[in-house]
């Protein structure tokens, strides 16, 4: 017999709390556009359980995860929305060595407050619990519907899957629980925007409170570290992010009425561990001198009145500059990642899986894990247990260079060394 409990509360910061996701900007927030959640699913078949957490935040680093699993007494599976209109509770890298210290200090006093929310709400999650059954559908929302694809080429590879699963009382047939993964950088609020928000995701989860009014609703990033609105949105604001998060939660629906649930459900959770190769990068001055050539060309687009697109990509490159400089003085220093090695995290369900993969993960990554499965339904999320030293971007993006490549500290072989021990672990 399932057995399920869910819970959800409120992470919102407080006031003036740094958002993440530009570091080039400093954004102190200046109130709550709409407010931030953890959510929690715990499931129990009575041999075997799984505590799923989602939070609308940036990042949740590795230290923090193994915290509360030392709290909680187990391995607790967190994730991500990954929005940029809110907090990161993680260590910064690459770009953000100067961060001043009065922001890290405001960090770790929000990092404090949030795990002291989180613990209570997965022991109500673990301790309410009720007969349930659990469901598993994927649908379609991508490119055609102006939501989103590969932000590196209009037309390059990308993953439209809305994957769902949802969890509702055997009882009364009410949904009490969706869980969506789904690749899309959350950044239609980009740095001008300084009101907390969890950007489309909050439109969806606002849809579904009409749709399945019982349901706490929990969003997994997917593989979405080359995947934006960047080519098919129609405006960057929140207007935009409602369109395409009511967009997604209409699919949602449409997935929720199409789904079976099964109440008889075999649980798995199991991890493996991986130490990516890292980048040899080049002398600081080196370094410095490739990102003045790229501060130079931005500059010049400006000045000559080039299209906005343009000056973005442009700008872009000069960020990823500004990674190298950055991860050029950490190897300088001998820097020590605590979120190394990174954990690879499967929980199982009959014959369905969720994979959970550190860091933001180029969607190639991701469609490969799936296409490799045993499993009739794969779900992979990103940005989950831990971040890692930049993007784990592919092979291929070497020689188009950009912001992904440059703010990585992470070979190019990263991805395959990812997926292999992904799909090891999905055959045992």
């Amino acid at each position: 017999m399932l057995k399920a409990g869910v819970s959800m509360v409120d992470i919102s910061p407080e006031k003036g709390i740094e958002l993440s996701g530009y570091p080039h900007c400093p954004r102190n927030n200046l109130g709550i556009h709409d407010p931030l959640y953890a959510s929690c699913i715990y499931l129990n078949n009575g041999k075997e359980d799984v505590v799923i957490v989602a939070m609308d935040l940036l990042f949740f680093g590795r230290p923090y995860v193994l915290e509360m699993r030392n709290r909680i007494g187990k391995p607790v599976f967190f994730t991500c929305t990954h929005t940029h209109s809110g907090p990161r509770v993680s260590q910064r890298l690459g770009t953000e060595l100067d961060t001043p210290q009065e922001i890290l200090d405001q960090e770790k006093v929000y990092a404090e407050i949030l795990l002291n929310k989180l613990e209570p709400a997965i022991r109500e999650a673990m301790e309410n619990t009720f007969e349930a059954e659990l469901g598993f559908e994927v649908g379609k929302c991508g490119g055609e519907q102006g939501v989103g694809g590969n932000r590196r080429s209009k037309d390059g590879l990308c993953d439209p899957s809305v994957n769902v699963m949802a969890v509702r009382e055997k009882a009364t047939k009410k949904v009490r629980g969706v869980f969506l993964n789904y690749a899309l950088h959350p950044t239609f609020m980009h740095e001008d925007n300084l009101l907390v928000s969890a950007d489309y995701p909050a439109y969806t989860r606002r849809y579904l409170g009409f749709a399945a009014p019982d349901a706490v609703f929990l969003f997994a990033q997917g593989t979405s570290g080359n995947q934006s609105s960047r080519y098919f949105r129609v405006g960057q604001d929140f207007d935009e992010a409602a369109r395409v998060g009511t967009t997604l939660g209409v699919e949602v629906f449409h997935c929720l009425e199409r789904m079976e649930y099964m109440s008889e459900v075999e649980l798995g959770i199991r991890s493996t561990f991986v130490n990516p190769d890292i980048k040899t990068f080049p002398p600081r001055e080196e370094a410095e001198a490739f990102l003045a050539e790229k501060r130079a060309h931005w500059e010049s687009l400006k000045a000559s009145g080039a299209s906005w697109l343009d000056c973005w990509n442009a700008e872009l490159e000069m960020f990823g500059a500004e990674g190298v400089v950055g991860y050029s003085i950490m190897q300088e220093t001998g820097f020590e990642n605590p979120d190394l090695p990174a954990e690879i995290q499967i929980l199982t369900f009959n014959d369905h899986a969720i994979v959970g993969l550190q860091g933001e993960q180029f969607v190639e990554y991701g469609l490969q894990i799936k296409e490799a499965s045993p499993f009739k339904t794969t779900f992979v999320t990103a940005v989950t247990n831990g971040v890692l030293p930049g993007y784990c971007y592919t092979p291929e993006a070497v020689a188009d260079g950009g912001y992904e490549v440059g703010n990585s500290s992470l070979a190019p072989n990263a991805g395959s060394q990812f997926v292999q021990a992904a799909v090891k672990l999905l055959n045992e």
